[in-house]
């Protein structure tokens, strides 16, 4: 029988990857946050539009007002059967948000659907001395709506404006009840300010408060519309996002390493791969891992701002810096994790020579909102040059500033970055030859420099 070729040495670190891909990203638990999850949210946001889009229920019934003055009942069929514009609903959506949850699908299903709703409501008056009594008892029957009683002093413009009685059956929907509530208070209104002798049209444009149609203007005179909520959003965003897929594939890095060092089966794979072509191995089957969580759930972000017509917030070149500060995270950290794993046995030793990284690497989050309130400052601009923590600092920068960040500042922290990146790296490689063999008593940080810088 002919002896089965070995592998060459790309060969064997190709294997050792896989098996680090293999057992981590095809469990049960990986699959399911990683994988599942984001393909249920592209479910979920491919249902959004369809959800949104559907045609509004009937209002249909009889209305039964009980108002002295008589003068509630038309004004309040007028606005309730004439439709409103999508801005009029938006206006209404912003200043009076509803409280429930159902209620904000509701307003929003309304505002982007463009189809009129059914309404065939029958108003009708009762001036009677027991109109209340009646509106109840026709309610419990189901003969009826809803019903509303309006005092005189709701309607006197000398006085604060009181509340008024509507009765409703448990059975209304929320969003019936707003549309009922929302034509007797507009109703209620107009007929204050008319008997006030006020100008409706003149007292609406008084009272609207404009908003700023705010641009920036950056020294070269280049123009941008600036949009202060989405400028804090999606920077932290994009740098959240980094942060997780790299931290996560490198903490089980830092796992599976130290367990295979404490139940020997480290010795088992030395025995059929060199100390490098393994740590190769392990760092390029995790790069695998946390390729598939960025593409997840970057994809999945990506598909939640097209859904809402939000794509001009992230051009191409923002994922094109992404993917570049993605490879660049991902060594640093890996690097740092894998030289930690080899030098000890268990996780409580590992953290005393983690936290001190650790700290260093909590930095672009300490200085998220600095950072983002002026990219191109002095702290800005130091903290880009400052490793581990490059990567993070600048995806934070290049996503959040309006001003293009200097070209020679992006090129110089990529070369600069991925230059540290390949220095960790080297270091990582020679901590790890000497730590995954040895036992007993974890390393100081002099014995671990020893093991990096000396022979």
């Amino acid at each position: 029988m002919p002896d089965r070729r070995s592998p060459s040495y790309l060969g064997k670190i190709a294997l050792i990857a896989w098996r680090e891909f293999r057992h981590t990203a095809l469990t049960k638990g990986f699959i399911f946050g990683a994988v599942a999850m984001p393909i249920l949210g592209f479910g979920v946001i491919a249902v959004i539009p369809a959800m949104l889009s559907q045609k509004s229920p009937p209002l249909v019934g009889t209305i039964v007002v009980a108002d002295p003055s008589g003068k509630i009942l038309p004004r309040a069929k007028t606005i309730l059967e004439t439709p409103r514009t999508k801005m009029e609903k938006a206006e209404e959506f912003a200043t009076h948000p509803p409280t429930d949850t159902s209620g904000r699908f509701d307003a929003m299903s309304e505002i982007v659907n463009e189809d009129l709703q059914q309404i065939e409501v029958v108003w009708r008056s009762d001036d009677s001395p027991n109109a209340i009594e009646t509106i109840k008892s026709e309610l419990a029957n189901g003969a009826i709506l809803a019903g509303a009683s309006i005092t005189a002093e709701t309607l006197d413009p000398a006085l604060d404006a009181t509340s008024f009685g509507l009765y409703i059956p448990s059975s209304l929907s929320p969003k019936h009840v707003r549309q009922i509530s929302r034509a007797l208070q507009k109703a209620v209104e107009d007929e204050r300010i008319a008997r006030s002798g006020l100008d409706r049209a003149m007292l609406a444009r008084l009272s609207n408060q404009p908003d700023p149609a705010t641009t920036r203007v950056s020294p070269a005179g280049i123009e941008a519309k600036e949009r202060t909520e989405l400028r804090l959003l999606v920077p932290g965003a994009f740098m959240f996002l980094l942060w997780i897929c790299v931290f996560t594939s490198a903490n089980y890095l830092l796992t599976t390493t130290i367990e295979e060092k404490s139940n020997k089966v480290m010795e088992v794979l030395l025995a059929a791969a060199s100390p490098m072509q393994l740590l190769a191995g392990k760092i390029v089957g995790y790069s695998m891992v946390s390729a598939v969580m960025l593409v997840m759930y970057g994809g999945l972000g990506i598909a939640g701002l097209s859904v809402a017509s939000m794509m001009d917030l992230v051009p191409l070149s923002h994922l094109v810096y992404l993917v570049l500060y993605f490879v660049m995270a991902y060594f640093m950290v890996s690097s740092m994790m894998a030289a930690v794993g080899s030098a000890v046995s268990d996780l409580r030793e590992a953290q005393s020579l983690v936290t001190p990284v650790m700290l260093v690497l909590i930095v672009p989050i300490m200085l998220w909102m600095p950072i983002i309130e002026n990219p191109n400052g002095t702290l800005a601009t130091v903290a880009s040059f400052v490793p581990p923590a490059i990567p993070f600092v600048m995806i934070l920068r290049v996503t959040a500033s309006t001003d293009q960040i200097p070209l020679w500042q992006t090129l110089l922290s990529i070369v600069w970055g991925f230059g540290c990146a390949f220095g960790m790296l080297w270091i990582a490689a020679r901590i790890f030859r000497v730590g995954v063999l040895m036992q007993g008593k974890p390393p100081t940080p002099r014995e671990l420099v020893r093991w990096a810088f000396v022979r």
